[in-house]
């Protein structure tokens, strides 16, 4: 076996077991990395044996340490996609094997060790030593063949250099890995010409040319895609020693490698057939710019690919915007909607969704909720709906103004006072929930979800009247989704501003976040806008595969939003999202999305 092929053997050895002992998740990092250093201390000493040439070891094992920088790269990546601990914490490490002078004064020392060991101990002669003695070529030759065709491979190494730039650090150990490459090519005895195969041999250049490829790779495919184009790329995040800093005078960086935000250029555009799901997040402090950008994709999205929204709309932002397009504008205080039409639901599964929804809008008590549930079931034996004769299901359902009379009827045959207060206690809410919004429905689903519409709340009474109507509202639409059958394709969004009123996070999944769960196989996207990104179902966070954040300042949303948007924590990772997150100009947002490597700072075109 030849001395190249030895040492590609031997480094593949080495990275398997350092990237093992690197992955004890379980054990001390200071005990991690001695094992580490004494282990590499061990194979260049091993490997001077194996190669009969501490030289030699000296080039594998340095090699084989360079080489963990392409594999943290590509565990960045994966971390992208899957959010796993081990891997994080492998990448941790790795970085602070490769990063530590105390590894490479380790190699060298080893190095020395072992050659002393095997030239005055063993007297044994080195092959790399003794090969380039029986090069027998004359000076003039060496000065006319070898060194000038090796210039020409240096010279190839220095213009990949400038043509994908690197810190100066990776240039370092690119250069050197070509010299280490051609050495070891020609001690093989390679023909001059064949030195070429040493620039692609060095296993530091696919980290050099892959670096940042994935952010970059999308900013080019998004000029030529066909989708909503959102804004600017000024900066994305990468790795390394800060250079060309985006909003350096604000933003604390440290001098050695590092996260940070880089000047980048380039176009962002969404196309919601390339994601992994049609669902998108938008957080923000009031006045960034989030409905700015959600009337954009409105309509766009309909201009585009003739997707339809329907938005729920809290404060009549929308209206204009839908009547642009020609849609429905819907005045919720001029319809009715009814809470208690079953829609194929038992009562018994009716009664505990709708008390669930007015115990967490009303914050009732579990006292009060189990009240309620008792008035709910008699108000449906009211009108002859029994839970147990699926029959009487189809008759005519209750109103919130039945469910009044059952509780004026209760307290009027109290047998005490206690009981009297356990009904007089829900009345206030029923009063105010029994008014001609929650009659008989009125509204059609069909033609709300055929055509851009918006359901206008401004003029209703209270946030618990526009929360309650609301989440009716997604019940519907669910209802309706189901029984019009799986979709081959996107075919409308659901947007909904201050989500946070109506999915607050529990210890249960929302409604929302249940239907965004399952609902690409009907064709239906969300596009949830939220202030308080904390308060929301972190379900609905999780299945969102679009993330835009604004500027946000409140510090336990802006620690979550950062959390979220960084996947995982390494280094200074978080603090620098939450940097960002808070000095970031109006209009500007950080976008991550299913397809970006790592996520980018967008200036959004309104």
């Amino acid at each position: 076996m030849d001395l190249g092929l030895k040492c590609i053997l031997l480094t593949v050895v080495q990275l398997a077991i350092i990237l093992y002992l690197l992955s004890g998740v379980y054990a001390a990092f200071i005990a991690n990395i001695y094992i580490v250093w004494a282990f590499i201390s061990l194979s260049l000493i091993i490997a001077s044996i194996l190669l009969e040439s501490p030289i030699a070891a000296l080039v594998e094992t340095f090699s084989a340490v360079l080489s963990l920088l392409i594999i943290k790269k590509l565990l960045n990546v994966c971390l992208t996609f899957i959010h796993e601990y081990r891997l994080a914490v492998i990448t941790i490490n790795i970085d602070n094997i490769i990063g530590n002078p105390i590894t490479y004064a380790i190699v060298f020392s080893a190095f020395i060790a072992s050659y002393y060991s095997w030239s005055l101990i063993l007297k044994r002669g080195d092959v790399v030593v003794d090969r380039l003695k029986n090069i027998g070529m004359s000076l003039r030759s060496i000065q006319k063949n070898l060194l000038a065709k090796s210039s020409v491979v240096m010279l190839i190494a220095f213009l990949i250099t400038l043509i994908k730039p690197m810190e100066i650090y990776e240039e370092v150990m690119y250069i050197l890995g070509v010299v280490f490459s051609l050495l070891l090519l020609v001690l093989k005895g390679y023909r001059a010409s064949k030195n070429l195969c040493a620039v692609a041999s060095w296993i530091i250049l696919p980290y050099a040319m892959f670096k940042g490829v994935a952010l970059e790779s999308t900013v080019e495919e998004e000029k030529v895609i066909e989708g909503v184009k959102i804004g600017k790329i000024v900066s994305r995040l990468v790795y390394g020693k800060p250079a060309n800093v985006w909003l350096k005078e604000k933003l604390h960086l440290p001098k050695s490698p590092s996260w940070y935000w880089k000047v980048e250029s380039g176009t962002y555009t969404y196309n919601p057939y390339s994601q992994i799901n049609y669902h998108i997040l938008i957080a923000g402090s009031s006045g960034t710019g989030k409905s700015s950008l959600a009337k954009k994709l409105i309509k766009e999205l309909y201009y585009q690919w003739a997707i339809p929204c329907l938005v729920i709309d809290p404060h009549n932002e929308y209206v204009r915007v839908i009547e642009e397009l020609d849609g429905i504008v819907v005045d919720a205080s001029k319809i009715s909607i009814n809470p208690l039409e079953l829609d194929e639901c038992s009562p018994r599964e009716r009664i505990v969704q709708v008390a669930d929804t007015i115990q967490r809008v009303f914050r009732l008590g579990n006292l009060q909720r189990a009240v309620l549930e008792d008035l709910l079931e008699e108000a449906y034996a009211e009108k002859g709906i029994i839970n147990d004769d699926p029959e009487t299901w189809k008759l005519k359902p209750p109103t919130f103004l039945t469910l009044l009379k059952v509780i004026e009827k209760r307290i009027e045959y109290a047998r005490s006072s206690g009981e009297r207060s356990r009904y007089e206690g829900l009345k206030p809410y029923i009063r105010l929930l029994s008014t001609s919004i929650f009659r008989e429905t009125t509204i059609s689903f069909s033609d709300i979800l055929s055509k851009p519409s918006v359901v206008a709340m401004a003029n209703l009474p209270g946030d618990h009247v526009k929360a309650i109507l609301s989440e009716t509202l997604l019940r519907k639409i669910a209802h309706y989704m189901y029984v019009s059958g799986e979709s081959m394709g996107l075919s409308h969004y659901i947007v909904i501003d201050e989500a946070h009123r109506i999915c607050r996070r529990s210890t249960e999944p929302s409604l929302v976040a249940r239907l965004m769960m399952e609902s690409r196989k009907y064709g239906i996207g969300f596009i949830i806008i939220t202030q308080q990104p904390l308060d929301i179902d972190e379900g609905i966070i999780a299945n969102s595969a679009l993330k835009i954040s604004f500027k946000l300042s409140e510090p336990e949303n802006l620690d979550y939003m950062a959390k979220t948007l960084a996947g995982y924590i390494s280094e200074n990772r978080l603090e620098i999202f939450k940097e960002a997150l808070y000095y970031m100009p109006r209009f500007y947002a950080i976008v991550r999305d299913s397809r970006l490597a790592e996520p980018a700072i967008v200036k959004i075109e309104i």
